[in-house]
């Protein structure tokens, strides 16, 4: 059988030619920032971390974690028989490791049965999470991390509503600020059905990198700590500017026209903060490694972007409205801030701000 051979990290990996089996460059990313994640919560908790990862694929994750960040113990999971033989075959050697050859639901009822808890559990299913969030929800350790990915994007993004509907309980919108939609609506979705079970997150960090969606939540038992209020909706006026709204707050009329008919709701979605910035900057601080270079760059965007605050234009698709150039992200943030307003840049958008300013006032970048 024909070896392919990839390095990534610290690490070098032989996998062979499958259909079913394949190294995958545009995860790389998310693979780097939990490497760096759980570094700093092992320095937070003064020991190594117990992981649970539960669909390990080929195993690219779980040679970088046990490589590269302090590992105690690490269950590893796969459905797939093929995964499942070759992680047997790479990782037989690592006393830290136990692997398992089940569906993820039966794996996660059997844990919470033995009650077996983690400091991190890892989600990285092919789709959406939403199957399985229930589940996680009796197996992480209060204070624990859960680290999830979302690759539905027709979904998420506007393309299959009624999809979004089934799957995360809220209506998605497609065009040029979809990928913060996505974002939030996963977010809400996992917040709503950790109050489901009694338990909150907070948002370690959350990003969407040009290919899938991730989120990483720190886990608090109860639900006294949960910031209700930044669980809402969106709403697209009629001149297309948004605004946050909560759930039983009137919403925005339009004297002239029917808000039924000129209102576009998106949501429910989150509305609070995406990362906690003093955990990016103890990850920036652990990369130390050159190979780290790309994920630094990215940690210092999502650092930089005013993240508690939802609304987020697109600047290309205002410019196309208006016929004009596009002006330059930076000359739009200043020209925000000059007149008052909060204004940052967006981590997954070079063309975009993410701004409190009035859609108007936007528009008013192209006068003069």
């Amino acid at each position: 059988m024909a070896i392919q051979i990839y390095r990534e990290g610290a690490v070098e990996f032989h996998l062979p030619a499958s259909e079913h089996l394949f190294y995958n460059p545009r995860a790389r990313l998310g693979r780097d920032l939990g490497v760096l994640a759980m570094r700093v919560e092992a320095t937070r908790l003064e020991r190594p971390l117990e992981v649970l990862e539960l669909m390990a694929a080929a195993g690219l994750r779980t040679r970088r974690y046990l490589t590269e960040a302090p590992v105690a113990h690490m269950l590893v999971n796969d459905a797939n028989d093929e995964a499942y033989r070759l992680l047997q075959h790479e990782l037989k050697d690592d006393p830290r490791v136990e692997v398992r050859h089940e569906l993820a639901q039966r794996l996660l009822c059997q844990l919470y049965l033995e009650d077996r808890r983690f400091d991190w559990v890892d989600l990285d299913p092919f789709g959406t999470p939403a199957p399985f969030v229930p589940y996680v929800t009796g197996v992480i350790r209060w204070e624990g991390l859960f680290y999830v990915t979302a690759t539905d994007a027709p979904v998420l993004c506007g393309a299959q509503r009624g999809e979004a509907l089934k799957s995360y309980d809220a209506v998605s919108a497609l065009g040029r600020e979809c990928h913060e939609f996505g974002l939030r609506i996963l977010i809400g979705f996992l917040m709503r059905r950790f109050v489901q079970a009694n338990m909150y997150g907070v948002p370690l960090f959350s990003l969407f990198d040009g290919y899938c969606w991730r989120v990483l939540l720190r886990v608090f038992k109860g639900t006294r700590g949960f910031p209700t209020e930044n669980l809402g909706f969106i709403a697209q006026m009629p001149d297309g500017e948004y605004r946050a709204t909560l759930a039983g707050v009137p919403a925005p009329l339009n004297t002239e026209l029917k808000p039924s008919n000129t209102v576009r709701w998106i949501g429910p979605l989150w509305l609070g903060a995406l990362h906690d910035h003093g955990f990016l900057s103890e990850m920036f601080r652990s990369a130390k490694e050159d190979y780290f270079a790309y994920a630094k760059r990215v940690i210092a965007r999502m650092h930089r972007e005013l993240d508690e605050i939802p609304i987020v234009y697109n600047l290309s698709g205002l410019a196309d409205r208006l016929e004009k150039s596009v002006p330059s992200t930076r000359q739009a943030i200043q020209f925000l801030r000059e007149r008052g307003y909060r204004a940052s840049g967006v981590h997954h958008a070079g063309n975009a701000v993410r701004t409190d300013a009035p859609l108007a006032v936007l528009f008013q970048l192209w006068e003069g």
